[in-house]
């Protein structure tokens, strides 16, 4: 056998080999051969180099330089495995989007799944917030959350709420109204418009039950700042501008509307801000304090020390109890003042005398008819006195020259007591009068003056006939000559 030379050649083969490997560039590629020269050991030329190993030796080698080989290269199928899973999880979001969409188009394409929706979002427990800012066919911009909500509350009430369809003709359009245990407190409005697929209804209005929605003027210095609930009014708001008032000055008039709760108005001028009061029997907020002046016709009225003409006329011919028994009427004046001047309100008389008018509250001055205590005591009884002579000639126990006495003649009245028809029986027994009163004197004009006088006149025919008679008079009397005769004469009774 020729193993030796054979080794010898492959070994001087190899280490020719080994010297041409060392000086040759390191590449990645291994070059392995097999001899195999028994069933249990096998010579393997690596690179150039023989070595004897056992199949145990080259299994454990050749798994080694495999994972070495495998793990200097990417993992292919990492990469295959990872582009799966985010392709099929990319499908499978994909198919979850388009059924939610079509799910979200298929329920807003029903109105009844959206009112029922907006029921139970918006009704069912009141989302005030969310109504108000679709509360704007009726309430104000002006109008705050909080007016709305403490109304709103009060209207709905508490109990079971539901709701039913109450829609009109109008296409695209479906109305529904919200009740509480039956009574109706609000409605809700859906729009259709058109979807990508299909049409779609939308939540777009809501309208509370409203029983009143305020609506007043406001009334303020020319060229001020007005605001209502804290927002300034511009000029879209202004009714008249520029107005004139001897009293006021000028001003301009706002309307505002379609409020349901009680608003702060206020008014800046000059520097001052003052918030304003509303006055219910003009429906208006004004800047200008108002006087209400309730005077006694006859009487000049004055405030500031301008006369009041019948411009500012309220009400006149007013009657009251006393103003019948003196033949008067009373006037109301209603007068705007300036924004920050104090009223002072005087009353002068024909005669000339003025008198100051006090106010009751408010500005609310009221003239109180005062009367003459001089006059009283100078002429209480002359007036008692023309009363009585008129009660007895009434029954004939007087006569027509006793009359003239006191009643001026040639006046109406004097020809009616005249005139007059009386039966009565007589004579009589006995006569007197209890109860009897003077009072109320009150000046007029041209030297006149006016008194009431009261009393009872009891006659007694026989011992058992008694008659009383009950007297209530307005005597008016006026200077003839140098002494006072009653010209009129009317009846309290």
């Amino acid at each position: 056998m020729n193993t030796n030379n054979s080794d010898d050649r492959e070994s001087t083969r190899t280490n020719g080999q080994a010297d041409d490997q060392a000086n040759a560039p390191v590449n990645d590629q291994v070059n392995i051969q097999i001899d195999e020269q028994s069933s249990d050991q096998i010579n393997i030329q690596v690179n150039g180099q023989t070595k004897k190993e056992t199949n145990d030796n080259i299994n454990d080698q050749a798994n080694t330089q495999m994972n070495d080989q495998v793990k200097s290269k990417p993992n292919k199928f990492k990469k295959i495995y990872i582009t799966s899973v985010a392709a099929l999880t990319a499908v499978i979001l994909g198919v979850f989007v388009y059924l939610w969409v079509n799910l979200d188009i298929f329920e807003k394409s029903s109105p009844e799944n959206v009112a029922f929706h907006v029921f139970n979002q918006c009704f069912r427990e009141l989302a005030f917030d969310k109504l108000f800012a679709l509360e704007k066919s009726s309430v104000s911009d002006l109008e705050t959350l909080d007016n709305y909500t403490a109304y709103l509350t009060k209207k709905a009430g508490s109990g079971e709420r539901n709701f039913r369809n109450i829609s009109s003709d109008l296409s695209g359009v479906r109305k529904y109204a919200v009740f509480t245990d039956g009574v109706g407190f609000a409605e809700f409005e859906l729009t259709e418009r058109k979807g990508i697929f299909s049409p779609v209804w939308e939540f777009s209005a809501v309208r509370a039950v409203y029983e009143n929605i305020n609506a007043f003027d406001i009334v303020a210095p020319a060229g001020s700042d007005v605001y209502v609930n804290g927002k300034r009014l511009d000029k879209n708001y202004i009714k008249s501008a520029g107005l004139f008032s001897v009293m006021a000055g000028a001003h301009d008039i706002y309307t505002v509307s379609g409020l349901i709760g009680e608003p702060v108005i206020e008014a800046q001028s000059g520097g001052r801000k003052k918030t304003l009061a509303y006055d219910s029997e003009f429906n208006e907020y004004s800047a200008f304090p108002v006087i209400i002046a309730d005077v006694v016709d006859s009487y000049t009225l004055f405030v500031n020390g301008i006369q009041i003409d019948n411009s500012f006329l309220l009400k006149d011919g007013i009657r009251t109890d006393e103003t019948s028994r003196l033949r008067l009427n009373r006037k109301i004046y209603r007068i705007p003042f300036g924004f920050d001047e104090p009223p002072n309100v005087s009353i002068v008389c024909i005669a000339g005398t003025e008198r100051i008018i006090s106010d009751n509250g408010n500005y609310h001055f009221i003239q109180e008819i005062v009367y003459d205590s001089n006059l009283e005591a100078q002429y209480r009884q002359q007036a008692i006195s023309a009363a009585q002579t008129y009660a007895l000639f009434m029954t004939l126990n007087t006569t027509l020259g006793v009359l003239q006495r006191y009643f001026q003649t040639g006046t109406q009245i004097y020809e009616v007591i005249r005139t007059s028809e009386v039966y009565f029986y007589t004579p009589h027994i006995n006569q007197y009068f209890e109860k009897v009163t003077a009072s109320e004197f009150l000046p007029r004009e041209d030297d006149t003056f006016s008194c009431r006088v009261t009393f009872e006149h009891h006659v007694w025919r026989t011992a058992y006939e008694h008659f009383v008679f009950p007297l209530d008079v307005t005597l008016f009397f006026r200077r003839v000559g140098g002494q006072y005769m009653v010209y009129d004469m009317i009846s309290n009774a």
